[in-house]
């Protein structure tokens, strides 16, 4: 009896470990996983499981007359398959799924370079009981199209000084986004003149079938502008790209 009344707070109960079976994913595109389930000291009910893909985002709030910058998780998508099942102690229960990743994901790796942060996050539904959650970050890297506009950029003079994972939507005349964070791409010229851009900023707003690109061009006593379009997915390299991106940029 002591040991359920203890696994029912979390101390010995079963656990969850999982496996990325792909290494590195790619926005839009499936990937596969395990889910490892080892049972506690006391048998246990398993309702289910959960998954979620979340990712560290910057956001600001108002205190006072200030706007503070802070991080937070946000959920971009979550899975519950059933899985009702007697868990025995010292008991392993092993599971495979084929998740899909929503094509706006944010890219985490560019280039063998961290950019954000994203990860699987799991837990047991465990009938009066509190689920253990296994954490696993995730190397997802941009499509072919958002690298081509990002060569392309980089080729026309600027230099890639950052990227972020901001929290909100982005809305342009072509697109919206769907998922409550949006990743930021900060160059900056090689060289500056009098007129000309101090800085760019740009998001990707990929649909699956085609890439929106939004552009913020900071220019000297000229201010902000935005500039956006639409690429098919099918226009992955820097000279498919280049007509429509070029415009952006003049």
């Amino acid at each position: 009896m002591l040991k359920k009344i203890l696994a029912s707070v979390g101390i010995g109960k079963a656990t969850v470990d999982t496996i990325l079976l792909d290494k590195q994913l790619r926005a839009g595109e499936p990937f596969k996983i395990e889910a490892v389930i080892k049972g506690g000291e006391v048998e246990q009910e398993l309702n289910g499981l959960e998954f979620a893909i979340m990712a560290q985002a910057k956001a600001e709030k108002t205190v006072g007359d200030d706007e503070v910058k802070y991080n937070k998780s946000v959920v971009l998508q979550s899975w519950k398959p059933m899985l009702k099942q007697v868990i025995q102690p010292g008991e392993t229960v092993t599971r495979q799924f084929e998740l899909n990743l929503h094509p706006e994901a944010p890219a985490t790796s560019l280039f063998g370079q961290r950019i954000g942060k994203v990860w699987l996050q799991t837990g047991l539904d465990i009938k009066n009981g509190i689920d253990g959650s296994d954490k696993d970050p995730l190397v997802i890297v941009p499509s072919n199209t958002q690298l081509a506009v990002l060569e392309l950029i980089e080729s026309s003079g600027y230099r890639l000084f950052k990227s972020d994972i901001e929290a909100g939507y982005v809305h342009a005349h072509e697109f919206s986004s769907h998922l409550p964070c949006y990743q930021e791409y900060e160059f900056k010229p090689e060289s500056r003149s009098f007129f000309g851009a101090r800085e760019l900023e740009v998001t990707f707003v990929d649909n699956g079938e085609e890439t929106g690109v939004l552009i913020e061009i900071d220019r000297a006593f000229v201010g902000d502008g935005y500039r956006s379009t639409s690429i098919p997915n099918h226009c992955d390299s820097v000279e498919a790209v280049r007509p429509y991106i070029e415009n952006l940029l003049s």
